[in-house]
C-alpha cells in the first residue's frame, strides 16, 4: 500500500477509480467517505461495481455520522463486501458498535483521529482506554489533519510531533496512515480562462512530518483528498457551478476556471478550449499517462463532441491524481 486517497463515494470518484490501470489499483487503498446526498437518496448498493475484488476502508462523511443510528450504519455497512472492506472506528463510538464492527470484520479496522482530537487535554486517558480494548495489529492509524494553509506548514508540523508523543508505540499498530489537505473549499477567487497554479501542500507536509514518525520506527503512509476539500460540499438545486479542471502536478494544482452552467461553461467549444489549453502547457502528462489525461486529449483534439458535465470532470481530475501521486511516491522509493 502506497496511497490512501480519501474520496466522497460519489459517481465522480467511482468512475476514477473504475478507470485506474490495473498497476495503480494494487498500490493504493481508498477510503471512501458515504456523503449526506447519497445516504439520503437510498442509492449505496456497495462498492463491487467500480472497486472489485479490493479492499477499501468504509467511512461515514463527517457532517452526517452524528446524524445517524448504529442500525442505519450498519444497513450501509452490510451492503459491502466483508471480504474487502476495513470498517472506520472513532473514539466517540459505542461500546456496542466497536464491538459488531470488531466482530464482524475480516479485515480488522481502521481508528481514525483529527489532529484537533489528538491535541485535545482529555485525550490521551480516553485513547489509552480505549486501544486496551481493541487488538492494535489489527488496526491501521489514521491520522487527519483535515485542511493545512500554506504558511503554517512548520506549525502544523510542530503540532503533528506533540501529537506523536501523545499516540505511544505507534509500532504496535499494522500501519500508519498521515492525511492532509489543501485544495481550497471554493473557486471563487481564481482567475477565468487561464490555467492558475495553486500550491499542493500535502506533499511537502508529509516530508516534513515524516521524520518525527521514523523517529518512533514507523513511516507513515501518504495519504489526502485528491482533488477536493475535505468537508462535504451540499449541491443546491439552481446552483450554476463554473465549468472548471482540476490538474495535479509536482508543485501544485492546475485550476482551469470557465463560465457557468448557465453562460454555457459546459459547451463543446469551450471545454475543447480549456482542453487545448492545458494539452499545449508544460504541465500536460500525455495521453498514455491515465485515462484522465486521454479524455482530456481527445476533448482538446476534436476526437468527441461530449463535453462532460460536473461528474465527469471530477472523475477525470481524480483519475488523474490518483496515478500522479501513485508515480511520485514510486519514484521517491
Amino acid at each position: 500500500m502506497l496511497y490512501v486517497p480519501i474520496l466522497k463515494c460519489k459517481q465522480g470518484e467511482k468512475d476514477a477509480l473504475y478507470s485506474l490501470q490495473d498497476d495503480v489499483k494494487k498500490n493504493i487503498l481508498p477510503l471512501l467517505e458515504l456523503t449526506p446526498d447519497v445516504i439520503g437518496k437510498g442509492n449505496f448498493a456497495g462498492v463491487h461495481n467500480f472497486w472489485s475484488n479490493r479492499k477499501f476502508i468504509f467511512d461515514i462523511s463527517p457532517e452526517y455520522e452524528q446524524e445517524l443510528t448504529d442500525r442505519e450504519f450498519f444497513t450501509l455497512y452490510d451492503k459491502c463486501n466483508k471480504e474487502h472492506v476495513i470498517p472506520v472506528i472513532k473514539l466517540s463510538d459505542s461500546e456496542e458498535k466497536l464491538t459488531r464492527l470488531i466482530n464482524r470484520s475480516f479485515n480488522g479496522a481502521a481508528l481514525r483521529l483529527n489532529l484537533e482530537e489528538i491535541l485535545d487535554d482529555d485525550f490521551e486517558s480516553l485513547f489509552n482506554d480505549f486501544i486496551s480494548n481493541i487488538d492494535q495489529t489489527l488496526i491501521d492509524l489514521i491520522i487527519d489533519v483535515k485542511f493545512v494553509e500554506a504558511n503554517k506548514i512548520n506549525e502544523t508540523s510542530f503540532l503533528v510531533k506533540g501529537a506523536i508523543n501523545s499516540l505511544g508505540d505507534l509500532k504496535s499498530f499494522r500501519s500508519i496512515i498521515f492525511s492532509s489537505n489543501s485544495f481550497p473549499k471554493s473557486l471563487q477567487n481564481i482567475e477565468k480562462y487561464k490555467l492558475s497554479l495553486l500550491p499542493r501542500i500535502e506533499s511537502k507536509l508529509y516530508e516534513k512530518v515524516k521524520p518525527h514518525f521514523e523517529k518512533t520506527g514507523v513511516t507513515p503512509v501518504y495519504s489526502d483528498y485528491a482533488i477536493n476539500h475535505w468537508s462535504f460540499f451540499d449541491y443546491i438545486p439552481g446552483m450554476q457551478p463554473p465549468f472548471n479542471i482540476r490538474y495535479s502536478v509536482e508543485n501544485g494544482y492546475i485550476v482551469y476556471k470557465g463560465d457557468s452552467t448557465k453562460k454555457g461553461g459546459f459547451k463543446i467549444e469551450k471545454v475543447r478550449e480549456a482542453c487545448k489549453l492545458l494539452v499545449s502547457s508544460e504541465y500536460f502528462s500525455g495521453e498514455n499517462f491515465s485515462w484522465g489525461d486521454n479524455q482530456i486529449l481527445e476533448k482538446a483534439n476534436g476526437e468527441t463532441i461530449k463535453p462532460g458535465n460536473s461528474t465527469t470532470w471530477r472523475a477525470i481530475g481524480t483519475n488523474h491524481h490518483i496515478k500522479f501521486i501513485v508515480n511520485l511516491i514510486s519514484n521517491q522509493l
